[in-house]
């Protein structure tokens, strides 16, 4: 089963995230986050698959939490989503240890596939 954390400040925002994510993976758990601290919390006290995560929340954003949650679960893939061009900000999401970026604007065609592949490359990986 699948573990998905999905963070972002705006409800509508993260309820559409929640909404494709269910529609890809019926039976995955999802859990949402409102802004940076409760995704640390939430990252931090359980296990995810993969983080889904707003570039700018309050309390420090997405590249703030990647890094503080890559530091203590160095493994963890995340996936920081924001409608900041990815030409301005993709490298700096990577650089903070994030596994993908990803544009709003593209959000209804890009996550579920994103996801897959990221999924897809950890069965992969050799343990």
């Amino acid at each position: 089963m699948v573990r998905l954390l999905v963070a972002d400040d705006h409800p509508i925002v993260r309820q559409r995230l929640k909404e494709l994510l269910q529609e890809g993976f019926p039976s995955a758990v999802l859990e949402v986050a409102g802004d940076t601290e409760s995704l640390l919390s939430k990252a931090l006290e359980d296990e995810w698959d993969i983080i889904i995560s707003d570039l700018v929340m309050p309390g420090g954003g997405g590249l703030y939490a990647i890094k503080k949650i890559k530091e203590i679960k160095p493994s963890q893939l995340s996936i920081i989503i924001s409608i900041y061009p990815d030409e301005q900000y993709a490298s700096h999401a990577m650089n903070a240890g994030a596994s993908a970026f990803l544009n709003k604007n593209n959000a209804d065609d890009e996550l579920i596939v994103t996801v897959k592949r990221l999924l897809e490359e950890v069965s992969e990986s050799p343990v």
